[in-house]
Parts: structure tokens; C-alpha cells; sequence
């Protein structure tokens, strides 16, 4: 059986869940429940709240992503997973993640590649927080949902969440968020046309950003004969 068809063994095994709409949470602090929720649909992010409230949002989920595959592993994770957008979303067991990955192991090696990347994802997210100036990380934060949207076939340049969820991601005040955003807009990266944010220019985003996706273990951004910042066009 090659790899395609271990695939859609896999795929056959998710249940459909339903719906959870925009600002709900679909993982709750403490869930540890016998089966991982995969995202069918919609954009939704890892968070924990801090002593003051607010909200620290860690990853971001994309469909096709396993909202909390770590907890087949560790089940006493104390994060929580909401919905950014409405979303739909599936269950996959824990027994029968066990018995496919025993019967196939590339399987189980694809798995364990994608808990490989969110950590990747996860030490750029605190490189990026904790080094970079404020507008840079900001453009950097971006080009990351922008290339990974292209990479699962929908439109990049548009950015589906608010200012609000990017602050809380770029551990930034919203209010100094709309600056760097108005900033973006004033110097032509982001379109001025819409209140939505639109990406009018991507290679200068990505420059402004200094950007290298290769940590996203995206096939089109691995290869030596394209410049990291001119990978996406």
C-alpha cells in the first residue's frame, strides 16, 4: 500500500463532530478526551489566557490540522483551542490511531513529522516575539498565514481574522496592532481599498519581514534555488 492509500485509511476513520462557530472554543482547558479533534474547515488557533486575562495565542490551525494530536501523547495539556472562523470539525479515536499507525508506519512517521513542525512553528512564533521590533514582526507573523494558506489551496491574500487575534498572537495591545496595520497600509504592503486585511504586496511583506518559511516544512519553500523571500509570487 503506498503512501496515498495509507492516507485515505486514515482519513476514512475521522468522524464528523459538527460545527463550532466563530469565538467558541472547540478544545476546552483541561479536555482530555479518548480521541484527537482534526479541523475540516475554518481557522482556529492554540491559546492559554494569562493571569491578567488576556489571551496568548501560541499556533494557528488550518484545515486538514489536528487541533491537539499532542494529547494522543500527553493528555493532560493545559491549552485550549478556538475557533477563529466558524469551523467544521472531526474526531479521530485514539484506539484507532493506535491500531492504523501499528498496521502502517509511514503513517505514524507523518504524524510525528507534523508535531516536528508545529514545535518549529512554535520556537519562530517565540523568536519572532521576543527579537524582532514591532512592524517586522508583524510582517513576519503574516507572511506565515499567507503561505501557509496558499499552501492548502486558498487565497493567502486575504488574511481571515481580526487585529485583535494578531495582537494576541504577536503578544502586542491592540491598539499598537492598528498602528503597525496603518503603517503597513501607508507604505502600500496591505491594501487601503478594505477594512479587511488584504495583502496588496507580498514580496515586500515578506521583506519587511525577513521572512524564510523553510521552518514551515513547505516542499516549494525548501528548495536551495529560491531566495526565501521570493518564494511565493
Amino acid at each position: 500500500m503506498d503512501r496515498e492509500e495509507e492516507l485515505q485509511t486514515l482519513l476514512l476513520l475521522v468522524k464528523v463532530k459538527g460545527h463550532v462557530r466563530r469565538g467558541e472554543d472547540i478544545i476546552k482547558l483541561g479536555n482530555s478526551p479518548s480521541y484527537s479533534t482534526v479541523l475540516l474547515k475554518g481557522l482556529a488557533c492554540r491559546y492559554k489566557l494569562t493571569e491578567s486575562g488576556r489571551r496568548q495565542i501560541f499556533t494557528f490551525q488550518y484545515p486538514g490540522d489536528f487541533c491537539d494530536f499532542d494529547r494522543y501523547i500527553l493528555p493532560g495539556q493545559d491549552y485550549a483551542v478556538a475557533a477563529l472562523t466558524d469551523c467544521s470539525i472531526g474526531v479521530l479515536l485514539h484506539e484507532d490511531i493506535e491500531r492504523v499507525t501499528a498496521l502502517y508506519p509511514g503513517l505514524g512517521l507523518a504524524l510525528w513529522r507534523s508535531t516536528m513542525v508545529e514545535a518549529s512553528i512554535f520556537q519562530e512564533r517565540l523568536l519572532n516575539v521576543r527579537s524582532r521590533p514591532a512592524l517586522p514582526r508583524i510582517a513576519h507573523l503574516l507572511c506565515e498565514l499567507m503561505v501557509r494558506l496558499d499552501a492548502i489551496g486558498i487565497d493567502g491574500t486575504i488574511i481571515p481574522m481580526t487585529q485583535v487575534d494578531l495582537a494576541d498572537a504577536a503578544s502586542l495591545s491592540p491598539v499598537h496592532m492598528n498602528r503597525m496595520i496603518q503603517d503597513l497600509r501607508k507604505r502600500g504592503t496591505l491594501s487601503n481599498s478594505t477594512r479587511a486585511i488584504e495583502v496588496a504586496h507580498r514580496n515586500q511583506l515578506m521583506d519587511i519581514g525577513e521572512f524564510d518559511g523553510r521552518y514551515l516544512n513547505i516542499p516549494q519553500l525548501r528548495s536551495p534555488s529560491m531566495h526565501p523571500l521570493r518564494v511565493v509570487v
